[in-house]
């Protein structure tokens, strides 16, 4: 198997849509293999997830039950070999966001492997904030925003209309920062001295 040339570690079954889900449609069109490895589900999320992944690219991997949250992304790290990798915010409000920064932050510096994947490393965003530690790659999604949001509306079971007002002001406030409609950001940072080459995903 073909490394992964994008890798996302998430907490919830919509992390992905709401933090980058138009740069993985723009990198799914491209021919680019995207995954989402999403550590907390159960199974109205999972039904909701598989029909958004369709609609935006993306291929899943969930956390088993009784795995431990290191194992699962370790073996992800290892089977998947990404080229690019996106995780939360370390510190971010949602405290099983922040559990799984913390812990993919623990596997990267653990792993023996971590010279050769994943090359770079980012934090997405975090709630209606633009200011993150780290410096920011920011991604053009304005020609895939409506299938983002199309995507955030398959999550019936989490308000999806609170999801797409929050996506609306994030991404149009990233956009002005590039002088165009709509961005995500995604924000370096450094892992045992290392900070990733600032560039476009992946």
């Amino acid at each position: 198997m073909r490394p992964t040339d994008f890798l996302l570690c998430v907490a919830h079954c919509d992390d992905a849509e709401l933090w980058a889900g138009g740069t993985i449609a723009k990198l799914a069109k491209a021919g680019k293999n995207v995954v989402a490895a999403i550590a907390h589900h159960d199974d109205l999320r999972r039904n909701e997830v598989v029909s958004s992944a369709k609609i935006l690219g993306y291929e899943i991997r969930f956390r088993e039950k009784d795995a431990s949250l290191f194992d699962w992304i370790e073996n992800c790290f290892s089977e998947l070999r990404p080229e690019v990798l996106a995780t939360h915010p370390a510190g971010d409000p949602h405290f099983e966001h922040d559990e799984v920064s913390h812990m993919v932050t623990k596997v990267l510096t653990k792993s023996t492997q971590r010279k050769n994947y994943p090359k770079r490393w980012y934090w997405f965003d975090t709630y209606y904030s633009t200011d993150s530690q780290g410096h920011s790659v920011l991604i053009d999604i304005s020609d895939y925003f409506e299938r983002k949001i199309s995507a955030l509306e398959c999550h019936q079971s989490q308000s999806p209309g609170d999801l797409i007002k929050m996506a609306r002001a994030m991404n149009a406030l990233n956009g002005m920062r590039i002088r165009t409609q709509y961005a995500e950001a995604f924000y370096t940072f450094p892992l045992l001295g290392r900070v990733p080459r600032l560039r476009e995903l992946p």
